[in-house]
């Protein structure tokens, strides 16, 4: 279910044990790991962003304001 499709057993349990473990210590030591798959296997390579311009009355209310662009 992620964005891009991604798919790698070994990044999906490292994220499901990072889920399961509230240790601050054994949490960042697998965000580590996690951040070097996708380094390592070039996930997302963003060539361009295209500039994001919304514009809405003040009284509106529940825009997301920082949502992701997709290039």
């Amino acid at each position: 279910d992620y964005y891009f499709n991604y798919d790698n057993p070994t990044f999906d349990k490292i994220i499901a044990d990072l889920n399961l473990t509230s240790d601050e210590a054994k949490r960042m030591t697998l965000l580590g790991e996690a951040q070097k798959i996708l380094a390592d296997d070039a996930v997302v390579g963003f060539l361009y962003e295209l500039p994001k311009v919304g514009v809405w009355d003040a009284k509106l209310e529940g825009f997301w304001e920082n949502a992701p662009i997709q290039a």
